[in-house]
């Protein structure tokens, strides 16, 4: 039985409508555990994901904003307080002074070290109803439809 909670009983969504709208559920299911579970580290997701994206030697903050898909700004907070936990440190870029570089400290690394292992068991877990082919299928069409995205930009066909 397929899950379609927009749509009325008795009518039956395109395909496509219905993978978009199970991956939408995936991901918010995804995103309330992975929020359950960094809760007892004291931990948001955009925490996390920017501790990943860090290094010690030093990342620009436009590049792990790129990554996360969100501008700038929204990540000067965030920052801002894993700086206040330790967790990382800000420095000019040597080459550009403009270019601020997020700094993993050795409290973060020692922070990742810890957390990453639960957090990789808890995402297997999660997907555990999948094979391992099948994990890698998932990834494969996951990677064509993102790569996809990015060629055609948000604007839709019909320049709406």
């Amino acid at each position: 039985m397929s899950v379609q909670p927009d749509t009325p009983i008795g009518e039956r969504e395109p395909p496509e409508l219905e993978a978009y709208a199970l991956l939408r559920q995936v991901n918010s299911m995804m995103d309330t555990y992975n929020r359950f579970d960094l809760r007892s580290e004291d931990l948001t997701m955009p925490q996390f994901m920017i501790l990943n994206y860090a290094t010690a030697d030093g990342v620009p903050l436009s590049e792990i904003s790129a990554r996360m898909l969100c501008d700038n700004s929204n990540l000067t907070g965030i920052v801002d307080r894993l700086i206040s936990k330790g967790y990382v440190r800000r420095k000019p870029d040597a080459q550009d002074r403009r270019v601020s570089l997020i700094c993993l400290t050795t409290a973060g690394a020692e922070k990742l070290r810890r957390i990453k292992p639960r957090h990789h068991a808890r995402v297997s877990r999660r997907m555990r109803n999948l094979s391992e082919a099948q994990v890698q299928e998932l990834r494969d069409i996951l990677q064509r439809l993102y790569l996809g995205l990015q060629d055609d930009g948000p604007n839709d066909e019909t320049g709406d």
